[in-house]
């Protein structure tokens, strides 16, 4: 799993960038608060992502098969963290949902192109090619 890793640091590079132009683009539709809003929201995709790789890996050296449950409880608890963010925006900076909001889609896309494209490019053997005699 360590080499299927690979994809995080081109990840965590595009959502840096993504997340500067974020910020330009929050700045200019929403002024001061789109300008942390919309970075914020792509921070959160990003850190959610990475989160669940680092636990389906961790699960993977227990088991293989517990990389399915795995995958779908981190998918459930970024889905209620995502929503309680949400809510805490509303709640406390209104202006900033919709920026904070569209850094979230903006993020995701982001990290989802970019490890497409990694993924596309790797050379990962789909058959084990180390098979003992």
């Amino acid at each position: 799993m360590r080499a299927a890793r690979g994809f995080l640091k081109p990840c965590f590079a595009v959502a840096g960038i993504a997340a500067v132009i974020a910020a330009v683009a929050g700045w200019i539709t929403a002024g001061g608060p789109g300008a942390w809003g919309a970075p914020a929201g792509v921070a959160l995709a990003a850190l959610g992502f990475a989160g669940s790789v680092q636990a389906v890996a961790a699960a993977e050296k227990i088991d293989l098969r517990l990389t399915l449950p795995m995958a779908l409880i981190t998918y459930a608890f970024k889905l209620v963290i995502a929503f309680f963010a949400l809510w805490t925006v509303q709640s406390t900076a209104p202006n900033a949902l919709l920026p904070f909001a569209c850094g979230i889609v903006g993020g995701a896309v982001a990290w989802l192109a970019t490890q497409a494209v990694w993924a596309y490019k790797a050379k990962i053997p789909y058959i084990e090619l180390d098979q003992p005699s």
